[in-house]
């Protein structure tokens, strides 16, 4: 019995986040975005934007892109001059990537916008409701660092006893 629900349960999970993914990932971007840039240049934006510079390896891995995919989207925040690359001094393999102040003002008006979307979705719901679903949502991305974790630790480890 137990098993049955978990199962339903899952699968409901699957068809909601997947709803949930395709209206965020395939909105409009001119709601959310401004200026020239993509989607996947806004998210790489946003994460440079938690920290003042991230080597190219640290910030493929936050994205969870390859290497490639990322260079990509990288190149073409360069050419816009919202970031710029330098080489470690300590260590000249190591490319950090790091928003320029062109890159910080987009990032402001960005979020701003952002903000103001979300804000809008909130709105709908009672307090408890936006409690209730962002500590779900916490909860869940927890649960996801946790298995990921675990999956990382297998690999490298081959198996975590």
């Amino acid at each position: 019995m137990a098993k049955d629900l978990l199962d339903r349960q899952a699968a409901d999970l699957d068809r909601l986040l997947t709803s949930l993914i395709k209206r965020y990932q395939f909105r409009d971007r001119n709601q959310i975005c401004c200026a020239d840039v993509t989607v996947s240049q806004c998210y790489v934006l946003k994460e440079l934007g938690r920290e003042e510079s991230l080597d190219m390896g640290r910030l493929a891995g936050r994205m969870s892109l390859k290497a490639s995919t990322l260079t990509r989207v990288v190149d073409q925040l360069e050419r816009k001059k919202y970031v710029a690359r330098r080489r470690l001094r300590a260590d000249r393999r190591i490319c950090c990537v790091e928003l320029t102040p062109e890159g910080k003002s987009l990032l402001r008006r960005l979020e701003g916008m952002i903000q103001r979307s979300e804000r809008e979705v909130l709105e709908t719901l009672s307090k408890p409701d936006r409690d209730g679903l962002l500590n779900g949502l916490r909860q869940l991305n927890a649960a996801l660092d946790a298995r990921d974790s675990r999956k990382a630790c297998n690999q490298k480890l081959g198996g975590c006893k």
